[in-house]
């Protein structure tokens, strides 16, 4: 618990010297020498002094910047932090002249220690958000949808149930999801979408491997198991790893293997797009999820067309 709110303490500290006051020489204290920060599949990664070099140029084109940390979640030698930051864009940012608007952005940052110091860290926000108020991309906006109407229309569309799991450094790591989808077939490849809040996610940003397990009819009690906040959702339960070390769970009715290509910010969830490496299906049913329940449709018929 000390090693935590030391961590913390640093983390909270030195962010708030460097974001919000310029002074980069905090961060000394808490990056490694050999530091390396990922901002993306397609950015190139960062050393200390690069990010130096980056945090500078914003507080340039924006000099009242405030970061907030909104929360930190420890997990071993790994922290996940949720941030927020705002000002005034009063300079030239990315090739554009001031606009003297606000702007706001939020994302999240994962971080790896290394004893006292992070040796990596990974960072994922939507640049949407800076880019439309820069006018750099102009989105319509139109008025907003009640939440409810648009949570009853999901309701009506039937899905799989699948599990998404991920190797982290010898950990199984898991949760339900029924945000999954074929992108295409010639390259194979697929989507999901995992919430940012959930415990698995960190595990998932840093991971070049997920598994998507699609759950048979019979495996209710492992889709409730995925859907819950169990410290260990893998107790008890049979699973192997895959081709490329991903956990795949026992008798679902098919399993693939995904390197990792992209991890994209899309409001509350990040969308996880990659190759199909290893793939196998059984004939079985699937367990089918529709209207906040969970269906066997092994005895149904299917319709002439």
């Amino acid at each position: 618990m000390t090693k935590t709110l030391d961590r913390t303490v640093r983390i909270r500290s030195a962010w708030r010297a460097a974001w919000d006051h310029g002074r980069f020489e905090a961060l000394d204290g808490l990056l490694s020498p050999r530091y390396v920060r990922r901002r993306g599949p397609a950015a190139t990664a960062q050393d200390r002094d690069t990010f130096k070099d980056s945090i500078r140029a914003v507080r340039l084109a924006f000099p009242d910047l405030r970061t907030e940390i909104e929360e930190i979640v420890e997990d071993g030698d790994r922290i996940a932090v949720r941030w927020r930051s705002t000002g005034h864009h009063t300079a030239p940012f990315l090739g554009v002249p001031p606009t003297g608007r606000p702007v706001e952005v939020a994302g999240a940052t994962f971080s790896r220690f290394d004893g006292p110091e992070v040796a990596e860290e990974w960072v994922t926000w939507d640049p949407r958000q800076l880019l439309e108020v820069l006018g750099v991309i102009t989105t319509t906006k139109e008025a907003a949808v009640d939440a409810d109407l648009v949570r009853g229309v999901h309701r009506k569309f039937i899905t799989g149930v699948t599990v998404v799991t991920t190797d982290d450094d010898g950990t199984p790591k898991g949760l339900a999801v029924n945000a999954f989808s074929s992108i295409s077939l010639d390259p194979p490849m697929v989507l999901v979408c995992v919430q940012n809040s959930s415990s698995t996610h960190p595990a998932l940003h840093r991971a070049s491997h997920l598994g998507i397990s699609i759950l048979a009819a019979d495996q209710l009690d492992v889709a409730r198991t995925f859907a819950s906040k169990a410290e260990d959702k893998f107790a008890g339960l049979a699973w192997t790893p895959g081709p490329h070390g991903a956990p795949l769970i026992g008798g679902s009715c098919a399993q693939l293997e995904v390197e990792i290509g992209e991890r994209l910010q899309a409001g509350s969830h990040t969308v996880f797009t990659g190759r199909v490496v290893s793939a196998r299906h059984d004939d079985l049913a699937p367990l089918v999820y529709s209207g906040g329940g969970f269906f066997d449709i092994s005895q149904t018929a299917p319709l002439p067309w």
